[in-house]
């Protein structure tokens, strides 16, 4: 392969890479993913309906339990900063783009 190829291969599989993870990041699945690794168990809600009738300081935390491992890693946070930062980066190319074009239309 000459570098031209490695280079249009390399420059297509970033591209496809980071349209996958924007789709992500934009529909919010990461985020939903890890609001519903929670829920509360019938022992929680009964502690936690105890403590209402009794007049206790009632907080989330003391009642929600995980019920779901955690598989986030390093990798896949830098991955989503990662992805977060490259489409800042190329979104303001393509509007540095577009306004050029714009320029060429509006002459």
């Amino acid at each position: 392969m000459n570098k031209k190829k490695i280079a249009k291969f390399a420059f297509i599989s970033l591209f496809l890479l980071f349209v996958v993870s924007y789709v992500i990041e934009l529909t919010g699945y990461y985020e939903y993913n890890l609001q519903n690794k929670t829920i509360m168990t019938n022992e929680a809600m009964a502690k936690f309906e105890k403590d209402l009738a009794d007049g206790k300081d009632v907080r989330e935390e003391d009642y929600v339990v995980s019920t779901e491992k955690d598989y986030t890693s390093s990798l896949t946070k830098e991955t989503n900063k990662l992805s977060i930062k490259v489409n800042k980066v190329l979104q303001k190319g393509i509007e540095g783009i577009f306004k050029i074009v714009g320029r060429f239309v509006e002459d």
